[in-house]
């Protein structure tokens, strides 16, 4: 990947009535670089080629000669709406057989918001309503690509994100430029639910194969277990995280003595994004739900600066 996408620092409700920016709504889904010259790539955070498991964008992508584009792949549910639980019936598949068959049961749509490089020249020193321009100028819709929906009204795309109840908005500043790998304050996320992504330290094994999970986040450079969630994950992806743990005697977490004495450990490899209500006196998450697995981030991204 010759990109790494450029992140987005917190932002809040404030900023929305700002002419400043431009605001995209905030799509549950997996970012992803696409890189089209000839051959078709398409790299998520953690730079893993996901282009197999997509045959359909990529066939699409072949359509456009030298380009980088960055953009989220998404699966519409019946509401029209990205669903991140569809998404992950598309992600953890390995098999041939499967991905052909997931491909035309759960379409996968990727929705384009920047373009980064084109006909070998980069373009990322070049204002964003610049690169806006040009990829309005080349993008062909298709059945399974699409461009961001935008809007300089941030109060009303904030209005319709609640009523939807969708993630959130991307606040992006007029006149910036883009940022490879970096998190900077030019883009901002506001979003419409609490939410943290959390180091996978453990499970319990009580009514099910994976009754909870246990949950860390990096303090400085150790671990420290924040409790343990127990709902919103299927027994798809209890097989998945089974297949992909790796147990060990040894608990990676700090304050290992909080978990429950049955924690199974596994090394800290997987992340998972949780919501949750807050974070209590005794620095557990109250209330978390499973949402889904973040095989796009690294586990030294779970930080506690990610808190509300």
């Amino acid at each position: 990947m010759k990109y790494a996408p450029m992140l987005c620092q917190k932002g809040n409700e404030s900023i929305l009535d700002s002419n400043a920016y431009i605001f995209e709504p905030k799509l549950d889904g997996t970012r992803c670089i696409a890189e089209v010259n000839g051959e078709i790539k398409l790299f998520n955070r953690r730079n893993r080629n996901i282009s197999r498991r997509y045959p359909f964008i990529c066939k699409e992508l072949e359509k456009y000669g030298n380009v980088v584009f960055d953009g989220e792949i998404v699966c519409y549910n019946r509401e029209g709406k990205p669903d991140f639980y569809l998404l992950q019936k598309r992600e953890h598949v390995d098999s041939d057989l499967i991905i052909e068959i997931r491909a035309k049961l759960i379409p996968a749509t990727y929705v384009i918001f920047d373009i980064l490089e084109m006909d070998g020249k980069s373009l990322v020193e070049k204002p964003l309503e610049e690169r806006k321009g040009i990829l309005n100028e080349i993008f062909k819709k298709s059945e399974h690509l699409e461009l961001i929906f935008m809007t300089k009204n941030g109060k009303k795309l904030w209005e319709e994100i609640r009523k939807r109840n969708m993630e959130g908005v991307i606040a992006k500043e007029m006149g910036s430029k883009y940022y490879p790998g970096e998190r900077r304050h030019e883009w901002l996320k506001i979003k419409n639910v609490k939410s943290i992504d959390v180091i996978i330290v453990g499970y319990t094994r009580e009514k099910r194969e994976i009754s909870a999970l246990g949950m860390g986040l990096y303090k400085e450079k150790e671990i420290y277990y924040i409790g343990k969630v127990g709902t919103g994950f299927d027994e798809e992806i209890i097989r998945y995280l089974l297949k992909n743990f790796k147990e060990t005697k040894d608990a990676y977490a700090a304050n290992a003595e909080k978990a429950p004495s049955n924690m199974i450990w596994v090394k800290p490899e997987m992340v998972a994004e949780v919501e949750y209500i807050e974070m209590t006196k005794d620095m557990e998450l109250r209330s978390p739900s499973f949402k889904r697995l973040r095989n796009d981030k690294k586990p030294e991204e779970c930080t506690f600066e990610q808190i509300e």
